[in-house]
């Protein structure tokens, strides 16, 4: 086991060998290096930063897998040395490589911030030794459990104020969900290839990948999108709205920054053109679709306020065969006069059936009441968002207006296959 003295960066700076391809480092007579994969900001459309990856030979010179190397470092202690080794050969190569912008990922395991090991001064040290400045620096935690996940929590918060970044690794699998979130704080969120991977062969709601980056979003963190390896894989994540990607699709890792970046510049000058046809196949909603939605919204409002009737008024929205039911509410969001559904609308499931109680609603939680309220006379239409009605998503219209005082009434839309078997969708917002 080695002593605390040995783990310092000076104690493991002697066990770095400068070759010609770059610096390399030993441990447990396997033969390590380093790798690099570019990180691309799709909004910004450059590469923002690089993860710095291990690769491992044995004595003969055959390739050890990252599992089996990692799979020896089975102590604490152990993987404490290897961690550090790592960062130390990571960084060397790093900043020989003269890469001046951009962040470097680099990887750590939970069980390396057990209370007593000092971590902030060791990045302290790293950073003062290489040159490479904090806020050039994340810190990946990877999925593995910790003996104290409230422990490591309470090792990053006490890092605080710090300029480096802390990323939650392979989120979505095993031990990275949002409990870790909420503990950790990150800066970056990655999404393990595992759900990348489902999203690209068509396995379940695609909506789902951006559910999930939406909620990401909302607890205040980025999202990078780990093991993208397809245009279509790439084209779903863009449409979601991801921060980040990373993968095969920007090309294999390399010892070379700059080889690794090779392909990038074309990729990035094909992938919007790639994403407008998409979205063009998949999102005609901008052109087609809802033409006419306003429209027939105002007038159910204005029979409403004519008649007080809502049977009378959803008459005006049901020749749009996406308009699902009408139901109108007070200016507190409280309904209180059952919903009108569409005549082709099946009966619930039993299954629901404590959904559909005849006690008062309240909508006032819902963004297109909020919306409706604060323009009078406008129809605010947005979504998707979850349909307690149906179980699924849907978009609703609302407008406000005043009949004896405010009401708002609204319209839900389901989404329905176009001619040309194609799904549009409304642009959220209003229309």
């Amino acid at each position: 086991m080695p002593s605390v003295s040995e783990l310092t960066l000076g104690g493991l700076l002697p066990r770095l060998v400068r070759t010609e391809s770059g610096w390399i480092a030993t441990w447990r007579a396997l033969t390590l290096h380093s790798v690099f994969q570019p990180v691309l900001s799709v909004t910004h459309q450059c590469v923002v930063g690089y993860e710095g990856l291990l690769r491992a030979t044995d004595p003969v010179g055959l390739p050890v897998t990252p599992d089996v190397l990692f799979a020896g470092a089975r102590s604490p202690a152990d993987a404490r040395e290897l961690d550090r080794i790592a960062r130390c050969l990571h960084v060397a190569n790093f900043m020989e490589q003269g890469i001046a912008t951009g962040w470097l990922f680099l990887n750590t395991r939970p069980q390396v911030f057990e209370t007593g090991w000092p971590q902030r001064p060791f990045i302290d040290e790293l950073s003062a030794h290489f040159g490479l400045p904090q806020e050039r620096i994340v810190i990946e935690v990877l999925e593995q459990p910790a003996d104290d996940e409230s422990a490591v929590a309470s090792m990053l918060g006490a890092s605080q104020p710090r300029d480096f970044l802390i990323a939650i690794d392979d989120f979505g699998t095993g031990f990275s969900n949002f409990d870790r979130v909420w503990r950790f704080r990150p800066d970056i969120v990655k999404l393990d290839r595992s759900l990348i991977a489902r999203a690209g062969r068509g396995e379940g709601d695609q909506s789902m990948i951006s559910h999930l980056i939406a909620m990401l979003h909302q607890s205040g963190t980025l999202v990078l999108a780990e093991g993208v390896e397809t245009d279509e894989e790439l084209m779903i994540l863009m449409q979601a709205d991801v921060d980040f990607v990373q993968g095969f699709w920007l090309g294999q890792p390399q010892r070379s920054v700059h080889e690794a970046c090779a392909k990038v510049p074309a990729l990035i000058e094909s992938m919007w053109s790639k994403f407008a046809d998409y979205e063009r196949a998949h999102a005609g909603h901008q052109r087609l679709g809802f033409d006419g939605f306003a429209e027939a919204v105002q007038a159910a409002a204005e029979t409403f306020r004519a008649t007080g009737d809502l049977r009378l008024a959803a008459q005006k929205v049901w020749h749009l065969r996406e308009a699902r039911r009408v139901f109108i509410t007070d200016d507190h969001g409280e309904q209180t006069v059952p919903s009108v559904s569409a005549a082709a609308v099946p009966a619930p499931p039993l299954r629901h059936a404590p959904l559909y109680s005849q006690a008062r609603s309240n909508w006032s939680r819902r963004s297109y009441f909020k919306h409706a309220l604060a323009a009078p006379g406008r129809v605010a239409m947005t979504g998707p968002h979850y349909s307690l009605a149906d179980g699924r998503d849907c978009y609703t219209a609302a407008i406000a207006f005043d009949h004896d005082g405010t009401h708002v009434l609204c319209v839900d839309f389901m989404p329905m296959p176009a001619a040309d078997g194609v799904i549009r969708l409304p642009a959220p917002g209003r229309i």
